[in-house]
């Protein structure tokens, strides 16, 4: 049994892609791009782009609020256009621009433009990328009670230097001072016998 086919099925294909392709600012012009593999490795997708000028090289760069992916080199073809393969860590819509290094080093930045907005799929694509577990920063929760523990040690240092710093720098009494208030104090031994003998002071007679 023969499938059925809507009549220019091919035709619509085709004028998808061709909405799909996006074009950018001079010197570049349309870019496109397409899903090859989707593996739990990566998604890799082929991209291409129309560069017009000189230029000694093309680079794209796939980004996301939070990770910038390292940038990828283009391979220039014969119609003026640089194309190449790209692999993003997940099948989401991943933002990407395009940079074109000049012979002299100057650099030419292109608008940026989403997966697919190039004409990747959007069955293919999931959302937006989202940041892995671990990515996130410091939550509201979690900030609050580190700021508890910080606070909290601050407390116990400044308790430990009231209680040692002080004991250690308070000022010594002096013997004289000690006699005024009526505080006996220990003589050091000056290895003789005090007067009167070892037994106490000598009997008058």
């Amino acid at each position: 049994m023969q499938r059925w086919v809507p009549p220019y099925a091919h035709v619509v294909h085709i004028l998808a892609l061709v909405v799909a392709a996006v074009t950018l600012a001079s010197p570049f012009g349309s870019a496109e791009a397409s899903a090859i593999f989707d593996e739990p490795g990566g998604l890799t997708v082929e991209i291409s782009v129309e560069v017009s000028g000189t230029f000694s090289a093309v680079l794209v760069r796939p980004f996301s609020s939070y990770e910038e992916l390292p940038p990828t080199a283009l391979v220039s073809r014969e119609d003026g256009r640089w194309s190449g393969y790209v692999v993003v860590p997940t099948a989401e819509d991943w933002s990407i621009v395009f940079d074109a290094i000049a012979p002299d080093g100057g650099e030419v930045r292109s608008d940026t433009s989403t997966l697919t907005e190039l004409g990747v799929d959007p069955v293919v694509i999931s959302a937006p990328p989202v940041a892995p577990v671990g990515r996130d920063g410091i939550g509201a929760g979690r900030f609050w009670l580190f700021g508890g523990i910080v606070l909290a040690l601050g407390a116990l240092g400044a308790l430990a230097w009231w209680t040692f710093g002080a004991a250690a720098t308070e000022p010594d009494v002096s013997i004289g001072q000690a006699n005024q208030l009526g505080i006996d104090v220990g003589q050091p031994s000056s290895g003789q016998p005090p007067e009167g003998g070892v037994g106490g002071p000598s009997d008058a007679t």
